[in-house]
């Protein structure tokens, strides 16, 4: 069985998961067991944390793709539940619910951070002399030297960083990238493309939380609004992450999207750091599109500047 986001190759597929490959592991199972392979996915194929390219299953198992989680648990045949009656025999399909629930993505594992290097002190930089002050009067003299000095002049006040600004595309210009519908203008530095995903953050070391943009779409079911499926993403978001405080953001304008829903969601983890989401929701026509920044809450002033400059780059053509 193949596992991966694309529903026309994979024969388990996981469409909302934006960090899993379109086909990204298969499971095969025979006399001597089953085991697990990884089909050369971008983002790796783990089993119990360690990244493997093809090993032995045993119930209990776990196997990470993307943001996604499979627990394994391998039964004989004989145990397996019934299989359902033919189509001509099967109860009637219940009515659709008036929206579907898409669960929201299992964030990746917390690393620890970097302490990043602090930068050389900047040296002591020349000032005008101040104009020259009047003569002192005896008094004045009289009560000490220092009433007679000028005043030290005051260090100029630091100018405020200048934030990085993209400009969405120009007619026949070609998309630094594009995944699906979306595509963004110019890639910040310092980040890598990652094929069909998004970008993400370049870390030096492996074993640090790289923050990450992901860009993803599915089409949207009749009669179903872009409010709804926020709101469904909402509920998934209360149940499935940890302590969540969930808020709405200013939405952003997105060139080719009629309609914009913003979130900030930020959640806790079981090993202490929290983490943080800005889900970025757009309709046009019967598409909807999800750009999400994941970082760690930590990190999000390091990280917005980037985040802002891919943002406003962004096209979503639907």
């Amino acid at each position: 069985m193949l596992v991966g986001r694309a529903a026309d190759r994979a024969q388990f597929a996981v469409p909302h998961d934006s960090h899993m490959s379109g086909v990204h592991f298969a499971v095969e199972c025979g006399a001597s067991g089953c085991r697990v392979i990884d089909k050369k996915s971008t983002n790796g194929t783990f089993l119990n944390g360690a990244r493997i390219q093809e090993a032995m299953l045993a119930s209990g198992d776990e196997i990470k793709s993307g943001q996604t989680t499979f627990v394994v648990r391998i039964v004989p045949d004989d145990q397996l539940p019934a299989e359902p009656p033919p189509a001509s025999q099967a109860a009637p399909s219940p009515q659709p619910a008036p929206y579907r629930e898409i669960p929201a993505p299992v964030p990746l594992p917390p690393r620890p951070a970097v302490v990043p290097t602090p930068p050389p002190p900047v040296p002591n930089r020349t000032h005008d002399l101040p104009p020259q002050q009047p003569a002192p009067s005896p008094s004045s003299v009289n009560q000490g030297a220092y009433a007679s000095r000028p005043a030290p002049p005051a260090p100029p006040a630091p100018k405020p960083p200048q934030p990085v600004v993209a400009t969405p595309l120009r007619p026949g210009q070609r998309p630094a990238l594009a995944v699906g519908s979306w595509a963004f203008a110019r890639i910040p530095d310092g980040w890598q493309i990652q094929e069909g995903l998004g970008i993400q953050l370049d870390a030096k070391d492996e074993k640090v939380f790289s923050s990450n943009i992901g860009a993803m779409e599915e089409p949207l079911g009749p009669g179903i609004t872009l409010s709804q499926y926020v709101e469904a993403q909402t509920k998934m978001f209360r149940e499935y992450l940890r302590e969540p405080k969930i808020d709405a953001a200013l939405p952003p304008s997105i060139p080719g999207a009629t309609e914009t829903i913003a979130l900030d969601v930020r959640f806790s983890t079981k090993d202490g750091p929290f983490v943080y989401y800005r889900r970025v929701y757009v309709r046009s026509r019967s598409a909807i599109g999800v750009l999400t920044l994941t970082t760690l809450e930590k990190d999000l002033s390091s990280v917005r500047p980037a985040y802002d400059s891919f943002l406003a780059g962004a096209s979503f053509s639907g």
